[in-house]
């Protein structure tokens, strides 16, 4: 099952208050995209009434429209509480050497990156960034509607395949977490549920989520077929998961298991006990 990082424009209250009867794993207020230049300061009023704010996830308006950093918006959610954030449009270690002396100056401890990779630039450039352990990177993501405009491409799932695979051996190279991307589709069920089902196949771990009914369809779908599931809990009752992971090679009737099959095996059962819980 993948894990959802839900979007809330911070300017919309009834979303805010909302948040409770949502059941996502992680929720990230939305300073950039989802708002209004002009609406900074409403924003910034949603947020001061919110609490336990080092908890959640912040995507920061970082850069102006002619890319100078705006400090003042990052040290005004720093002095908020916020330890988590986005961060978007940086896309240069140079940029997030700048990032990266502001939050030193404030000596922030379990500082958490999610790094949006937004063009091709920051692509090319997130291998170095990700193995030079200088950043605290906590999830990689692709930011693939900005990536194609960026790039000049018209977005298609066959068109971002490349760079959606390019980022997620990454990310899992460097053991960061790989969230997939954000889905523009809220209407057309069965081609949203096709881009989760491709993103779990794929090996992400987690997906970026806009919307309530993207929400349900990301919980509800199928991540594994019955035959598998009948497989992994048959070999689950006969024996003892954690004692076989300790085993290079085990023959279970017949047939050959390594390490990788168990780890799928097992995957399959945390699967099951969560989606019962």
């Amino acid at each position: 099952m993948l894990k959802s990082y839900f979007f809330v424009p911070a300017t919309k209250q009834k979303f805010i208050d909302k948040m409770p009867e949502i059941e996502a794993d992680e929720f990230v207020f939305d300073l950039e995209d989802a708002i209004a230049e002009n609406e900074i300061e409403s924003a910034f009023e949603n947020l001061e009434n919110i609490e336990g704010r080092e908890q959640y996830i912040v995507r920061p308006r970082l850069y102006s429209s002619s890319g100078k950093l705006k400090n003042k918006n990052l040290e005004r959610l720093i002095d908020l509480g916020f330890r988590r954030f986005y961060i978007p449009k940086a896309e240069t270690k140079q940029m997030l050497d700048e990032l990266l002396n502001i939050f030193n100056y404030y000596d922030i401890k379990d500082l958490e990156w999610y790094y949006l990779v937004e063009s091709p630039s920051a692509l090319m450039h997130v291998k170095e960034m990700a193995l030079s352990g200088k950043y605290p990177f906590k999830g990689l993501c692709l930011g693939a509607q900005d990536y194609a405009a960026n790039l000049g491409m018209t977005y298609s799932l066959e068109n971002i395949n490349w760079a959606r695979h390019y980022l997620l051996n990454v990310a899992k190279a460097c053991n960061i977490e790989a969230i997939d991307m954000a889905s523009m589709v809220l209407e057309d069920r069965d081609l949203f549920e096709k881009e989760c089902h491709q993103g779990f196949q794929m090996g992400y771990d987690a997906k970026i989520i806009v919307h309530p009914a993207q929400l349900k369809v990301l919980q509800e779908i199928e991540y594994y077929n019955q035959a598998e599931i009948n497989h992994a809990i048959a070999i689950n009752e006969r024996f003892d998961l954690e004692k076989l992971k300790d085993f290079s090679i085990v023959t279970i009737d017949g047939l050959i298991y390594e390490r990788p099959h168990i780890a799928r095996i097992k995957k399959i059962i945390e699967y099951l006990n969560k989606k019962q819980n």
